[in-house]
């Protein structure tokens, strides 16, 4: 005997079945495969025949209605939080309340706490400030709200160069230290910054930049921070190995100046005093490889913590031949050699967005 057997499909191009409706023998058992189409899944059976396996048997001993049920697939969309702040999640078109369907629209929103603001999404939504934004549920979304503190504070216009006699200049005029020369560059792309505060005196040493920074009215964050130190540890004698440890200190106190924002702290290598007149009658590939240590801690831990870093000791070793790059004193470096570092730094220093 026959008995007529009919397939449906629900949603109708949700799947598809592997058998096509028609007569089967009485007795006959049929091995039934539901298929869910690109971005739905299967569900169930259901009509005359309920299983939620998409593999089944189906025994021919009457007329029967068999109906396979898909639907769209559903993702989840992951939110991390970088910052201080929240996200919220708003429906526009179908999909449930906890995951979404393929096809489905969703508003996302990003909300700071106060005190920051948000900056961009990331992840699944790259490099993008549209906020709230919608976004096409294709699949699973790893989404990333990044938020940041506001920069505010007595401070934020100011730039702090914490050194020795390399930052406060010794023997060249006031117009001519570097950090003043660097200033008067950056107030041509810039506004955010316009203030000068140096901490720096001839002849000191790491510790004594710190003790003076103890001393001195201190108060985060400040718009932008240097760090040009260790010079006068190598001249008294001490071990680049030994040195790390106070340069560690000392960079991590300045970042702190920032509040961690280290895009506003730059390191300036040491220069080489021993291309100096006043380094002829001494070792000068002795003090060079020392400086090249003591060069190496900066640079590596500076870089460590994603720190610029910038290299001006191979502009201080012109000096053998350019005696022009040479203060009065015969070695410290003079107002020309000091406009070299500045057109070397501010390019960078430049594109920073103070906002």
């Amino acid at each position: 005997m026959l008995y007529q057997i009919d397939f449906v499909t629900q949603p109708e191009f949700g799947g598809s079945v592997n058998l096509n409706s028609s007569s089967y023998n009485e007795g006959e058992i049929l091995k039934l495969e539901a298929s869910p189409s690109e971005n739905y899944s299967f569900d169930f059976w259901s009509g005359d025949f309920n299983s939620n396996k998409p593999i089944i048997d189906l025994n021919v001993d009457s007329d029967k209605t068999i109906i396979a049920n898909f639907s769209k697939k559903r993702f989840d969309i992951n939110i991390i939080i970088e910052g201080q702040g929240k996200v919220s999640k708003r429906l526009i078109k179908s999909g449930s309340k906890n995951n979404y369907s393929y096809g489905s629209i969703v508003e996302i929103l990003a909300s700071p706490e106060n005190g920051w603001t948000f900056v961009e999404w990331q992840g699944d939504i790259e490099n993008n400030t549209t906020n709230p934004i919608h976004i096409n549920i294709d699949g699973e979304k790893n989404i990333t709200a990044i938020f940041k503190k506001n920069y505010v504070g007595k401070n934020t216009s100011k730039f702090l160069a914490l050194g020795d006699s390399y930052t406060i200049g010794q023997s060249v005029e006031i117009n001519e230290r570097w950090p003043v020369q660097f200033l008067k560059e950056l107030k041509t792309s810039t506004s955010a910054i316009d203030t000068l505060q140096i901490i720096a005196q001839t002849g000191w040493r790491v510790d004594q930049l710190n003790e003076a920074m103890n001393n001195s009215d201190l108060e985060a964050p400040y718009g932008l921070v240097s760090l040009l130190i260790g010079v006068n540890n190598q001249y008294q004698g001490q071990k680049a190995n030994s040195f790390k440890p106070e340069f560690i200190e000392i960079l991590e106190r300045s970042l702190k100046l920032v509040d961690n924002r280290k895009e506003r702290l730059f390191v300036v290598s040491i220069p080489d005093w021993g291309a100096s007149p006043y380094g002829a009658t001494l070792n000068r590939t002795q003090i060079s490889k020392e400086i090249d240590e003591f060069n190496s801690v900066l640079k590596e831990e500076s870089e460590k913590r994603g720190i610029r870093y910038f290299n001006i000791t191979t502009i201080s070793r012109r000096a053998l031949t350019d005696n022009s790059l040479i203060a009065s004193d015969r070695l410290h470096p003079s107002g020309k050699m000091y406009k070299l570092w500045v057109d070397k730094i501010i390019p960078v220093i430049s594109k920073i967005n103070f906002d």
